[in-house]
């Protein structure tokens, strides 16, 4: 007998990982800046530069370019320190190559500056790693059996669907665009201290080997009014577009695309008709094309003239995931040191995001950063972390892949205090149910001959709970076809407990 296999080529995730990393640097207040009477605030947007893949693990570098916002002395104005904070950091992934497809988001959770004296300051920051490995994998299918009449031949033959990552790509992006300041009384002498961006997908298509994208930037830049001495923010939202071209792409597959925002720079420059905002964005974009694969595979077999050894093992082709939503509701009083009489900023990041299919609960913990000003109308920096759950039909073991999304969460005075509301939405990545099992390898036992009726006969049984025809036909070493045929069944299904079954040789 021989096995009819066929091979297939598609990319699977072999690690994952989410690493917290901190990193600080000591600095010296510029000769032209006055001396430092009280640290505000600081803020924080992360660059990076460069990722080296290496054997089990992923090099990340770059910098956190950060502001510090301080009084100066006698009771002077605002000013903003700028300067970057190198980072290199390592995110463990085991079993990764150099030739792999690795995927890394990076977050800041958290940046924090003090006073060390008049002409120095320090800087902390702390920030998120979250590193994704696909490797191109070769997966063997074993659709069927052929062998000669004589040797009796019996399989089990079921259909069935795979969605497998064909193919993935990274493709980098960038932005540049100019975008008019509308709000009052800015100036081209004010600074940004931060900027941040989201990018969405509005449309992405398939066609031929290539991945048509279309989608925009929203985001923000906090800028410091150098006339008034205060915060205001300046919202823009830039559109992209991308043709990406993917080797093994097909016209009908499914794009997804993530994104990771390597940087974000803005400034405040003089324009002819006012001051512009003038974004520089980059950013990697992941590409993965999916296809739903519909294959014959050898579920068993066994010989009904001779003896014989199979060998089973889990096909690796991945049946597809079910995405599962599950909404919980935030609502906590911030823990400020002052009362809090307006919103300067509001930052929220992912610390940390689980979710276990036993228990039906997706967990977050969150890293919120809040500069409000006080009732001397100066700003404040106050940061805090949070905990959500969110709960949904879970039934099955272990933990699986979860992601939240922040957009929902907003920040509100009232009565001296802060107040943290709002949804967090999470989604859960369910795991297909159960795994097929395959036959590997089947070995026909021709000195091993199976003892024959001289001449018809017929067996005469009770079905058991779940007992399938398949199952009777191998115990009892006869056809499936006829079994079916004798008793006009038309599947192979479980057989309804304690009806009567005609077993034919």
């Amino acid at each position: 007998m021989e096995l009819m296999k066929s091979s297939a080529l598609q990319y699977a995730a072999v690690s994952r990982a989410c690493t917290i990393h901190e990193e600080s640097l000591d600095a010296i207040v510029p000769d032209t800046f006055p001396d430092i009477e009280a640290v505000c605030c600081a803020l924080g947007s992360m660059e990076i530069r460069e990722k080296l893949v290496q054997t089990d693990r992923v090099m990340v570098s770059g910098n956190i370019r950060c502001a510090l916002v301080y009084r100066g002395e006698s009771g002077g104005p605002l000013c903003a320190l700028e300067c970057a904070v190198p980072f290199a950091a390592l995110a463990e992934a085991r079993g990764c190559r150099q030739q792999d497809v690795v995927f890394t988001k990076a977050s800041l959770l958290r940046v924090e500056g003090r006073m060390l004296n008049p002409r120095k300051f320090s800087i902390r920051a702390e920030f998120c790693l979250e590193t994704q490995v696909c490797a191109l994998r070769e997966c063997q299918i074993c659709e069927g059996a052929e062998g000669r009449p004589e040797e009796g031949i019996e399989t089990l033959v079921e259909q069935r669907r795979f969605d497998s990552t064909v193919c993935m790509r990274e493709k980098s992006l960038s932005i540049h665009e100019d975008v008019r300041l509308t709000g009052e009384g800015c100036g081209g002498e004010d600074r940004v201290l931060r900027s941040w961006a989201e990018l969405a997908t509005e449309d992405v298509r398939v066609i031929s080997n290539k991945v048509m994208l279309r989608g925009a930037a929203r985001g923000e830049a906090l800028v410091l009014r150098q006339g008034a001495g205060t915060m205001a923010k300046e919202s823009f939202s830039l559109p992209f577009s991308q043709i990406i071209e993917l080797e093994n792409a097909e016209d009908g597959d499914i794009a997804e695309v993530e994104y990771c925002l390597k940087s974000c720079q803005c400034a405040i420059v003089e324009g002819g008709e006012g001051p512009l905002l003038q974004c520089d964005l980059a950013a990697e974009a992941c590409v993965r094309v999916r296809r739903e694969i519909c294959k014959n595979v050898l579920l068993d077999a066994f010989s009904t003239a001779y003896a014989c050894q199979v060998k089973q093992g889990a096909l690796e082709a991945p049946a597809a995931a079910q995405k599962i939503g599950a909404a919980g509701e935030l609502r906590l009083t911030l823990d400020t040191p002052e009362r809090a009489c307006a919103i300067a900023d509001f930052a929220a990041a992912v610390k940390s995001c689980s979710a276990s299919g036993a228990d039906g609960a997706a967990r977050a913990v969150l890293c919120v950063s809040l500069i409000y000003y006080n009732e001397q109308n100066q700003p404040c920096q106050h940061i805090q972390t949070a905990e959500c759950e969110a709960r949904f039909a879970g039934g099955w073991a272990g933990e699986c892949l979860c992601a939240c999304d922040l957009s929902g969460l907003a920040v509100s005075c009232s009565d001296g205090a802060a107040q943290l509301s709002g949804a967090v939405n999470f989604t859960v990545s369910a795991p297909a149910e159960g795994k097929t099992v395959q036959v590997e390898e089947f070995q026909l036992l021709e000195e091993e001959p199976k003892e024959k009726k001289s001449r018809a006969s017929l067996i005469l049984r009770r079905a058991q709970g779940g007992e399938t025809v398949w199952q009777l036909s191998k115990r009892f070493n006869a056809s499936p076809q006829q079994i079916m045929a004798a008793n006009r069944l038309e599947d192979q299904g479980p057989l309804e407990p304690g009806a009567l079954v005609m077993i034919p040789f």
